[in-house]
């Protein structure tokens, strides 16, 4: 009775009982599984596909223009560290000292030709004076003390024509055609249209490779007193263009 009992324990153990077979059953399962998973590794690298898009680039356009006073160089809105930011101030004078002013009489029209040779249309042109100073004229021997930039002073507009000098609208003062002096005007300018926030709206800029055209008018007036010998009007004119 206690051998049989002991038989049986001892085939409970060995390579024939059911836990071992359990046991190399499932040490089989683990082995397939590692080697499953290395097969499929390579199966799915063998089914990949690739394909790329290269040299793109985003490229800006360029807002750029240049002024002409009559018939003289042409005046670049860039020009490397002269002008930084697309900024120059340094173009030419529209009126030197030697033009000489008599009351009532007129000076020759200034031509400006304002030239957009960027590649983007401009939407907005615009213009202002920063600032306008009274000097005595160079050679002057008694300099008559008065303000040409001040009230009852010179006498000031801005006239835009076509390319052949028809004019097609009076900006400043605001006219239909063509301008004509008015009391002040050039101390009004100065005074009420002096940076770009305040700039006289000159309507839709050009377009890219094409130009504008516009007179700067000045005269002292018929009523100017001995006040204003001798007297220079100082100032600069801004162009503004934008998108």
């Amino acid at each position: 009775m206690f051998a049989g009992l002991y038989r049986h324990v001892h085939r409970t153990a060995g390579p024939a009982s059911s836990t071992w077979r359990l046991k190399k059953m499932l040490a089989a399962l683990i082995i397939f599984g590692a080697l499953s998973s290395v097969t499929a590794t390579g199966t799915f690298a063998l089914l990949t596909s690739e394909e790329g898009n290269t040299h793109s680039a985003v490229s800006s356009g360029t807002l750029t223009f240049d002024n002409v006073v009559n018939t003289g160089t042409a005046c670049f809105s860039y020009g490397g560290p002269s002008s930084p930011g697309n900024v120059n101030t340094g173009c030419q004078a529209l009126i030197t000292s030697a033009t000489l002013n008599y009351p009532g009489v007129a000076i020759t029209p200034v031509k400006v030709t304002i030239t957009n040779d960027g590649s983007i249309d401009a939407s907005d042109l615009s213009v202002y004076m920063p600032s306008c100073t009274a000097a005595a004229t160079p050679g002057a021997p008694t300099p008559g003390g008065a303000d040409p930039c001040a009230t009852n002073g010179a006498q000031f507009y801005i006239q835009e024509t076509t390319s052949t000098g028809t004019p097609t609208q009076c900006w400043y003062p605001s006219a239909v055609g063509a301008c004509s002096f008015s009391a002040s005007s050039l101390h009004l300018f100065a005074a009420n249209v002096n940076t770009t926030t305040s700039a006289l709206d000159l309507g839709k800029g050009p377009a890219h490779a094409t130009a504008r055209y516009f007179l700067i008018g000045m005269q002292l007036p018929s009523t100017a007193g001995n006040a204003l010998q001798g007297e220079a009007a100082v100032f600069p004119l801004t162009w503004h263009m934008s998108t």
